[in-house]
């Protein structure tokens, strides 16, 4: 598949919607489309290696960039800084790609309202939040009480989700995915 344009592709929803499921299929699909690795203080997953899911650095360090303005927008999220740096934006673009941006609700918004970039914006939505505590119990990560935290701000999610370009239920993840490439093939 190839996007025409220079666009920011931004997948956002609630922490287990499926978006890290759905990126990872977009970058293998798309020729001119670039991954924003985001920047974040919080402790490596066992699945997750440094510079291909997030450059992981010191809280110190991620507050030095942004005295740098070094973000295009930047959140603390659960405790954690996560930001969106906006040099690999800029050298995507140059050189005619599209950048798909998988980050939290709060970081989404920030950059739709920036008027910086063209977007094309999507909220992955579980199908029920009973199915969305089924998928975060599964990842085997996270303790009973981050678990209810994240299903309370899901919620909160849930409701900003008219803010964006597409919102897409993800029941089946086959399904969802070429919802996304249709709508993608059409720019």
């Amino acid at each position: 598949m190839h996007i025409k344009g220079n666009y920011l592709i931004i997948i956002s929803g609630p922490s287990g919607a499926g978006k890290s499921s759905l990126t990872s299929r977009l970058l293998s699909k798309c020729k001119n489309l670039d991954f924003s690795i985001s920047y974040t203080t919080r402790e490596k997953r066992t699945t997750e290696s440094d510079n291909s899911h997030y450059k992981f650095v010191s809280k110190n360090q991620f507050e030095a960039l942004i005295k740098q303005n070094a973000f295009l927008e930047y959140e603390e999220v659960h405790g954690n800084y996560y930001g969106t740096p906006i040099g690999p934006i800029e050298d995507s673009i140059k050189f005619n790609h599209s950048v798909l941006l998988d980050i939290d609700v709060k970081g989404a918004y920030n950059i739709i309202n920036t008027n910086h970039f063209d977007c094309i914006s999507f909220f992955i939505r579980p199908p029920s939040i009973e199915t969305l505590r089924e998928r975060l119990l599964n990842r085997d990560d996270m303790t009973a009480h981050q678990i209810d935290n994240r299903i309370l701000e899901a919620k909160n999610e849930i409701m900003k989700s008219i803010h964006f370009d597409h919102l897409i239920v993800n029941e089946d993840f086959e399904d969802c995915y070429q919802e996304v490439e249709k709508i993608l093939q059409g720019f």
